[in-house]
């Protein structure tokens, strides 16, 4: 992996990053309550999705600003982890808490396609430079779709298609090409499933009378629901972390006080999740709603814990990173236990200003 370009930063602000999905950190942003909690401990807050520099941007992946704190899929921390192991020094954060937030996950196939996938050409998006999220994202799901039905990568084609490189430079956060180009080598007849997830894939299925082969949200047992997005790693620098604890478990306290505000505020986190995902709010409902505002909760139990091994076991046999991570070694619990410790309350954010 190429060294990325460190941005230079005020040392006075805080760096948020989310993947555009409904996220606590992004409902939070979105109602202000970052910039109240850290302007009470004398800190800026900023978005890096806001920014406008690719070399800042594309801290997401990279992680060397020290006052980043960065809730998002799991894939991409697993891969600047494991590429740690083999370049030390690369990769310095710590998981302070995982997210589990369900949304749709679903194979798609041409009208009036069966739903046995035995034989079928199955979409996998192959991109130059850093991991491709998008195709270890489908790859875990076809291997979902093909244990229940007693099959194998044997049984089927894994068909690549070819994608650009992901660029630092767009500024539209909804959608994605290399989504892109799996749905129109779908709709072509060069492959017959692909994966899709969330709103945008009811949007894209609606439009196109596609059939719906397999929505692994609705799975009962969440084993079988590990992918991506579930769950999502709170990472933070260690350095950051060793210098102001104080900072991240501010950051904790008001992600836990927004998962409990999103139990009462169905229309406003879906209205926060539409400006992310899709145009309408009734897609958002579709994508998400079956454990949509129960879902926002910040844990790091064995359950959790066990699901992002699972994962980074997975990316690791299927050579999507190379070297094997160990979770447990990864994870710092003192932050979130001191967090919930004292909890706050929102929108006052009352006490925030005795934070030492």
């Amino acid at each position: 992996m190429p060294a990325a370009i460190i941005p230079l930063v005020p040392s006075d602000t805080i760096w948020l990053s989310s993947d555009p999905f409904p996220t606590a950190t992004a409902i939070a942003l979105g109602q202000g309550w970052f910039e109240q909690a850290f302007d009470a401990c004398g800190y800026k807050v900023k978005a890096l999705q806001d920014s406008r520099e690719p070399a800042l941007r594309s801290q997401h992946f990279y992680h060397d600003i020290k006052t980043l704190i960065r809730e998002g899929g799991n894939v991409h921390p697993l891969w600047t982890r494991a590429d740690n192991l083999n370049q030390e020094g690369r990769d310095h954060t710590v998981v302070v808490g995982l997210t589990w937030h369900d949304e749709a996950q679903v194979l798609l196939g041409r009208p009036g396609a069966t739903h046995d996938l035995r034989g079928k050409r199955l979409g996998l998006s192959k991109a130059a430079g850093e991991i491709d999220a998008w195709r270890a994202m489908a790859l875990r799901a076809y291997d979902t779709a093909l244990t229940l039905e007693g099959l194998t990568f044997d049984d089927v084609v894994l068909t690549d298609v070819q994608a650009p490189p992901l660029q630092w430079q767009n500024q539209n956060r909804i959608g994605g090409t290399r989504s892109q180009v799996t749905e129109k080598a779908l709709l072509d007849g060069e492959v017959d499933v692909i994966f899709a997830k969330g709103a945008n894939s009811v949007l894209f299925q609606q439009a196109h009378g596609l059939e719906v082969i397999l929505d692994i949200n609705r799975l009962d047992d969440p084993t079988l629901r590990v992918n991506n997005g579930t769950p999502r790693p709170i990472t933070v620098h260690r350095h950051f972390l060793n210098d102001h604890p104080h900072l991240v478990k501010v950051y904790l306290q008001v992600i836990n006080a927004a998962a409990l505000w999103v139990q009462s505020h169905e229309e406003e986190v879906a209205g926060v999740t539409a400006k992310e995902t899709t145009p309408t709010c009734d897609t958002v409902h579709r994508g998400y709603a079956q454990r949509f505002t129960g879902s926002f909760d910040v844990n790091l139990d064995p359950a959790r814990i066990d699901a992002l091994q699972s994962q980074a076991d997975f990316l690791y046999h299927h050579k999507l990173i190379d070297a094997r991570v160990k979770v447990s070694d990864w994870i710092d619990i003192a932050p979130l236990l001191a967090a919930k410790a004292e909890p706050i309350t929102l929108p006052a954010l009352k006490g925030l200003l005795d934070v030492a």
